[in-house]
């Protein structure tokens, strides 16, 4: 078994070896031993690997995903980071940069979500300018990832630009299903979002396709994309459009873990499980479905992937836990940090769980 400093990879050599993996998934993951990093007046056990979020919400989401995670509040949760904007810029990089400047020389890996960063054109700029000034002071980024709807790139096809010039190891961008009517279903795009029409996200990503890595990234649901047949018409289109890498992501098993809503309602009713595809891609190693080729499994903290080929496309399929997640921040080994826009940060996507440090930023202005 291969390992990284953020997951583990393994190519099963038999079928009951595959067939353990899926049942025991990211049970099978060993964590390496942890180190001691000191910051902020104490020293802080940290994963080998672990990843960094400058939590993106300068402004408000431009599509408003019935399956969205910043929606759902945990029981032992306090509050949501997603509603609290950043409208203070200078604050909020002079935080950046004091809050970095513990860990540099430790790996990081830098993980851009929350909200939509490419939103905020003027945000997400001088975000790149700030991590870039970072690293030549001594932060070590490994891996840079975005994770997207693309919207901002309509009307700012130059951040495109930015990203390639930053070094973007890849840009993750989510489409739930190949029918426009369908995905707008699911991702709920602001009605003057032009991301919302086929016809513009293909011109979008045939740009975006000339600078930088895309993998599409496509939640399974029973709206949308929920059978085999579904996936591989979805991959015969993003080829297409010249996609060579798809993510086909379980909605995130929630285990009674988080606060009764519409979106937990949602989430539930409309769960595909990823094991009936795996069985049905590959039942066994030595008997695939026409055209899948296995090329191997990883394994994470709360994460399970199966790697294919399909048509000369890489084809992930992914599985993941949240309690799995909180069960490993429950170890008092930090898993991940993240910059909320109130200024703290913390260990956890609730500003107020696993803090380093806490800054008070002024509250915003009222309208």
């Amino acid at each position: 078994m291969a390992s990284s400093e953020r997951n583990q990879f393994r190519v099963a050599a038999t079928s009951a070896e595959l067939a353990h993996s899926r049942q025991q998934a990211w049970q099978l993951y060993q964590p390496a031993p942890p180190v001691t990093v000191p910051a902020f007046g104490r020293e802080w056990q940290l994963r080998p690997g672990l990843t960094f979020t400058p939590f993106a919400n300068a402004v408000r989401c431009t599509a408003h995903c019935a399956f969205c995670s910043e929606e759902l509040q945990r029981y032992d949760g306090h509050q949501l980071t997603a509603k609290r904007l950043i409208d203070d810029y200078p604050a909020y990089f002079a935080r950046l940069r004091e809050v970095l400047h513990p860990f540099r020389a430790w790996p990081l890996g830098l993980s851009l979500s929350g909200l939509e960063a490419t939103a905020e054109p003027q945000w997400l700029r001088e975000l790149l300018s700030c991590l870039t000034q970072l690293e030549h002071q001594g932060v070590v980024f490994d891996e840079k990832v975005l994770y997207t709807n693309g919207s901002g790139f309509v009307h700012s096809p130059d951040l495109a630009l930015a990203l390639q010039d930053f070094g973007l190891t890849r840009l993750e961008l989510s489409r739930c299903h190949d029918d426009e009517a369908v995905n707008q279903q699911i991702m709920r795009f602001n009605r003057n979002q032009p991301m919302r029409h086929n016809g513009v996200y293909a011109t979008t990503v045939r740009w975006l396709h000339q600078h930088l890595a895309i993998k599409n990234s496509c939640i399974l649901t029973q709206a949308g994309i929920a059978t085999l047949p579904d996936v591989e018409r979805y991959l015969t289109w993003a080829a297409g459009l010249g996609v060579g890498q798809v993510v086909f992501r379980e909605l995130s098993r929630l285990e009674g873990s988080y606060l009764p809503n519409v979106f937990t309602e949602w989430i539930e009713q409309q769960r595909v499980p990823i094991e009936p595809l795996l069985a049905a891609v590959v039942p066994t190693l030595e008997a695939p479905r026409l055209g899948w080729q296995y090329t191997g499994s990883t394994l994470g903290y709360y994460y399970y992937n199966e790697h294919y080929r399909w048509q000369g496309v890489d084809v992930i399929f992914e599985t993941s836990s949240y309690p799995a997640l909180q069960a490993a921040n429950a170890t008092g080994v930090l898993q991940k940090l993240i910059l909320h826009s109130d200024g703290t940060l913390s260990g956890d996507w609730d500003p107020d769980s696993r803090v380093l440090s806490r800054i008070a930023f002024p509250a915003p202005a009222q309208p």
